[in-house]
């Protein structure tokens, strides 16, 4: 009798020992679930708001400083210079078409003037003065030489890619019957530049003798700008599909934001909308891009208004 009762009380402490073993690992894998559910939400990729709606304005290029400062042109007289909580303030007046930017390694923006076919050189206190008056066709995009201090420039109406030294004299770098309005111009961390054709959905590579070829094919439609993350990627607006892109240097290239349909709406990957992007740029330290977009429902509706938004990156 003894040893059947010493069998049932094994019995059951087994069977006690599987429930709460069970039990646990229903528990554990319940927490697991919670915990990569919660970091799948944090790194999904973002945007949201940085301004309200601008009045009156369209969308040119967008550009940061070394401390995080944020200069947007508005295809018309102005460029604002927005700091990272949003607060926007005029830098320049007078423009004529402000397009592309970039700043140089001194700290000045670089500014096109899209319907001058001319550069503006504004320096950090917002003093303007021209610095190169001829040689170019509709400058969009601009990128600046690191290194070498020289000054690259798209230009959409003459189809190419112009070079212009630190003191203005400018000489034609790059043609290709492929370009088709050139508009978006950026290095990688080689030196090699890439730009993007705004009547079109291609990304081209430029070797340092001016050589164009074809590195990959974006979106469905015409592209905006496009900025470098200083390590391994581009970020590309695809402008006519209202999407943002994310570019590898093996040609990959993969959706971070939009879902095709136009609007302003603030949200994560596809559920945000987003109009007309064109200009982008990165933070210099901070995993965020600033973007400007067109808020009507066409290019040509008047009047004319425009919002700049932040990006927040998930993880990669």
């Amino acid at each position: 009798m003894a040893n059947r009762s010493d069998e049932i009380q094994l019995r059951a402490l087994i069977k006690l020992s599987a429930f709460f073993y069970f039990s646990r690992s229903r528990t554990l894998l319940f927490v697991l679930a919670l915990f990569f559910s919660a970091v799948s939400v944090r790194a999904q990729t973002k945007i949201h708001a940085l301004t309200e709606v601008i009045e009156g304005h369209s969308v040119g290029g967008v550009t940061v400083d070394a401390i995080g400062n944020i200069y947007v042109a508005d295809f018309g007289e102005t460029v604002w210079k927005i700091t990272p909580d949003g607060k926007r303030h005029e830098f320049a007046s007078g423009l004529y078409g402000a397009s592309g930017n970039a700043i140089d390694n001194e700290g000045n923006l670089l500014q096109s003037n899209f319907y001058g076919d001319s550069i503006t050189k504004i320096d950090r206190k917002g003093q303007a003065k021209p610095f190169v008056t001829s040689g170019l066709s509709g400058p969009v995009g601009i990128a600046v030489d690191k290194k070498t201090g020289d000054v690259y420039v798209a230009n959409c109406r003459g189809n190419s890619i112009a070079k212009i030294t630190k003191d203005g004299v400018v000489s034609s770098f790059a043609k290709s019957d492929l370009f088709n309005c050139p508009n978006g111009i950026s290095f990688d961390r080689e030196g090699n530049l890439y730009v993007v054709n705004y009547r079109d959905n291609k990304m081209f590579k430029i070797d340092s003798q001016g050589s164009v070829a074809l590195f990959t094919t974006v979106s469905a439609k015409g592209l905006g700008h496009l900025c470098f993350n200083q390590k391994d990627r581009f970020y590309v607006t695809a402008s006519q599909s209202h999407e943002i892109y994310e570019v590898m240097l093996d040609g990959t290239t993969r959706r971070i934001l939009g879902n095709g349909k136009r609007g302003i709406v603030n949200g994560a990957d596809t559920k945000a909308r987003l109009s007309f992007p064109n200009g982008i740029a990165g933070h210099p330290w901070a995993r965020r891009l600033y973007i400007n977009e067109f808020v009507n429902d066409s290019v040509s509706a008047l009047p004319r208004r425009a919002i700049i938004r932040e990006i927040i990156l998930g993880a990669d």
